[in-house]
Order: structure tokens, then C-alpha cells, then sequence
């Protein structure tokens, strides 16, 4: 795996060389807000997406609320309401928001609980060019 993971990154090792055409459970993608909402519009079946994120304020279009952060609440509560989500939402996005000045979610091992995490999962991101630990959500035309 790892010798694949290095054939789809740039010579220094930071940069995506490939995007990827949609996001699919095991394999998140990075994406700006606006290119999300567009892509998603295009898509004939549309999943109910959350928003993962520290705020509600931030939440674009028709999208639901997950809090990734809580005053006072340990990361084994935040992952207690996750369980739940899933249990109630079982098809169901998970847009991680992780835009600048947003604080991160409160998930240990974010990397790993994001590959292995049993749904599809966007990165919502200010500005997909630059390094990202994932590629890029590009919607075939």
C-alpha cells in the first residue's frame, strides 16, 4: 500500500498527482465548500451530508450539524455522538470541516479514524491546491 500511496504523490512526497472522480467509504477527498455544493447538485442520488465542525454556523446549503468539538467534552464523548450519528443516519456523508480558522476535530488519529470510517467522507478544506493528507475531489465532467 505503501509503495501505491507514493506512485499517486508528487516527487516530494506532499502533493496529490492524481484527483479523484468521487468519494468513496476508505478513500476521504479534499474539496472547497463551493466546489462541494456544486458537485453535489450535479450528482443524481443525494446522500444527506453533516457537517462535521466546531460550529453550526458554519454549515452550507441543506446540510445537517455534527459537532467535531464541545466545550468541556473529552474526545470519547464527541466519538459517543459519532456512534450515534451512524446509528441514525446509516446513509449518510460526513463532511469533515477542516477550513482555516476552524478548530480541528477532537478525534484521536483523525488520518486513520477518517480511512477507516464506515461512510463516505468529504474534507471540506479553504483551498483544495494546496498539500493535503488526501487527493482531490474533482467531479468528472
Amino acid at each position: 500500500m505503501q509503495a501505491l500511496h507514493a506512485n499517486l504523490m508528487d516527487d516530494d512526497g506532499k502533493t496529490w498527482q492524481h484527483t479523484q472522480p468521487m468519494p468513496m467509504r476508505g478513500s476521504p477527498c479534499v474539496v472547497t465548500e463551493a466546489n462541494a455544493l456544486s458537485f453535489i447538485e450535479k450528482m443524481e442520488s443525494k446522500n444527506r451530508i453533516f457537517l462535521f465542525s466546531d460550529s453550526e454556523r458554519a454549515v452550507p446549503g441543506d446540510w445537517g450539524y455534527l459537532a467535531s468539538v464541545r466545550p468541556g467534552v473529552p474526545p470519547e464523548g464527541i466519538m459517543a455522538e459519532v456512534d450515534a450519528w451512524l446509528r441514525q443516519y446509516p446513509d449518510a456523508w460526513l463532511a469533515v470541516d477542516m477550513r482555516i480558522g476552524v478548530i480541528p476535530p477532537a478525534v484521536p488519529g483523525l488520518e486513520d479514524t477518517l480511512r477507516t470510517f464506515p461512510r463516505v467522507v468529504i474534507v471540506i478544506v479553504s483551498d483544495d491546491t494546496r498539500d493535503h493528507t488526501w487527493p482531490r475531489w474533482e467531479y468528472p465532467l
